[in-house]
């Protein structure tokens, strides 16, 4: 995909304007009687504009340590070596950084040329050696990282590529980043997080899908149809029909934004224990860089997962009429898509300006 220059992209900061910030004030409120010791922690995929980082930091979300010029709390993955290196000046802490692929970090596993080998040790290793052990020893930083009030996995790309099979790496990532949320406890007071949002970004694009997991979540929804009255009834009126197939042939985007926050839900409420209240989701299209005339889509969506306390030790466990409680009112929403909205005169100059007065500040902080 063609380079996005975010300092001008507006419809990606009517994303975050009317989206993220929101749900990031909410956040700060909800977690207000913490120890002020543990500042909000925020993991993001800022790229090297960070202007998700200076918009929060302009409204008092993020805080900037007045000795160190260290943002608090705030943790960022990029493979881009230069990236990184600037990111980390707009931050103040290479160290608070994970360099690599996110899907390599997360997923890293030992074998015979890494057990019980660390990456700054006398023991001489072959560069490729060393590479696996730099993987080993940013995985670790990540792992110990955890948990985090906000996680913006703003990643690139769709999340069921060609050839890679349903659980695909992505997804696989996106799974251990939930199981670490809710294994992990917060440094100080040892404590588990009881709340967190994610915004979850993902390409849409049917032709670079794969085939399998289209026909898997074709299915999953399918069974809503089936056997929820209140949601085929629902699906029915907003698409004119009842085939879910038909839905992803004629509407790729809204089958996609209804169908993997189904994925998500069953995981977080019978696996991992929360409870999640799903939405507003965003969609807006780009142009193919690569095929003229040719456009996909960016799907934005925001979530926050609620603990559900004493999962797995008490008789009322979570069950099916929570799951389809959930589900059915993702899809009554529906998706926003940010395409036409941005087009009127009044939000395209006040989405502007606002995103200008970011960069200026960002711009000011990095001069010496």
């Amino acid at each position: 995909m063609a380079h996005i220059d975010f300092t001008k992209d507006i419809l990606k900061h009517y994303v975050r304007r009317y989206g993220w910030l929101p749900a990031c004030q909410q956040q700060k409120h909800a977690i207000g009687k913490r120890s002020k010791r543990i500042p909000l922690r925020y993991f993001t995929f800022c790229a090297a504009e960070a202007i998700d980082v200076f918009m929060l930091e302009r409204e008092g979300i993020l805080q900037r340590d007045e000795q160190t010029g260290r943002l608090e709390g705030v943790f960022f993955c990029e493979e881009n070596e230069e990236a990184f290196g600037r990111i980390a000046d707009l931050i103040g802490s290479p160290e608070q950084g994970f360099l690599g692929d996110f899907a390599k970090i997360v997923l890293f596993e030992d074998d015979e040329d890494t057990r019980e080998q660390e990456l700054y040790s006398d023991e001489p290793h072959s560069e490729s050696v060393r590479k696996k052990l730099r993987y080993k020893d940013v995985h670790r930083c990540l792992r110990e990282a955890f948990p985090f009030d906000i996680i913006n996995l703003d990643v690139c790309g769709v999340m069921f590529p060609l050839r890679t099979g349903v659980i695909a790496p992505l997804l696989k990532s996106l799974i251990r980043i939930l199981e670490w949320q809710t294994q992990s406890a917060f440094p100080l007071n040892n404590r588990p997080c009881e709340q967190f949002v994610l915004f979850l970004t993902s390409h849409i694009d049917p032709d670079r899908t794969d085939e399998s997991a289209i026909q898997q979540l074709v299915n999953r929804v399918s069974e809503n149809v089936d056997t929820n009255a209140e949601f085929r009834s629902i699906f029915i009126n907003r698409f004119g029909y009842s085939e879910v197939d038909r839905l992803a042939t004629d509407n790729f985007p809204e089958f996609f934004c209804l169908a993997l926050p189904k994925v998500m839900i069953h995981l977080a409420l019978f696996r991992l224990g929360w409870d999640v209240t799903y939405g507003p989701v965003y969609v807006y299209s780009r142009d193919d860089a690569y095929h003229e005339n040719r456009q996909y889509q960016i799907m934005h969506s925001v979530s926050v997962y609620r603990r559900i306390r004493d999962f797995g030790r008490r008789l009322d466990e979570p069950g099916a009429g929570q799951y389809a409680r959930i589900v059915t009112q993702i899809a009554n929403e529906g998706v926003v898509w940010v395409d036409d909205i941005v087009q009127q005169p009044e939000v395209r100059r006040e989405l502007a300006q606002d995103l200008r007065r970011i960069v200026e500040s960002r711009d000011r902080f990095r001069k010496p």
